[in-house]
């Protein structure tokens, strides 16, 4: 009889803690869901700050206009030391004509 009474014991037992754990996962149902809307607060911001962030660190239309006219300067300026430079090699090609013609 007391063998028989130990397990039912147990089993009353077992039965009282898989109650207590059904309870317990009841409970944290509504920390589940709060956790779930936090996290698409979460996601929603991090998308907004990224639409901002895009926005904000895109050129603007002057700061085209801006690189557009350095980047003829830069181009006319290297149109005047290609110049130079071809000028100044046909010198060294008449003076090295002139070395060997002499």
């Amino acid at each position: 009889m007391t063998a028989g009474l130990g397990t039912e014991w147990a089993v009353w037992a077992v039965c009282g803690l898989n109650g207590l754990l059904f309870l317990a996962l009841l409970a944290l149902i509504p920390v589940l869901l709060n956790l779930r809307s936090a996290l698409w607060v979460t996601e929603r911001a991090m998308a907004d700050w990224r639409e901002a962030a895009e926005r904000a660190l895109a050129p603007t239309p002057a700061e085209l206009l801006r690189l557009r006219d350095r980047l003829r300067e830069n181009r006319h300026t290297l149109d005047r030391w290609q110049r130079r430079l071809q000028f100044w090699q046909g010198i060294r090609r008449v003076a090295v004509w002139l070395g060997r013609r002499l």
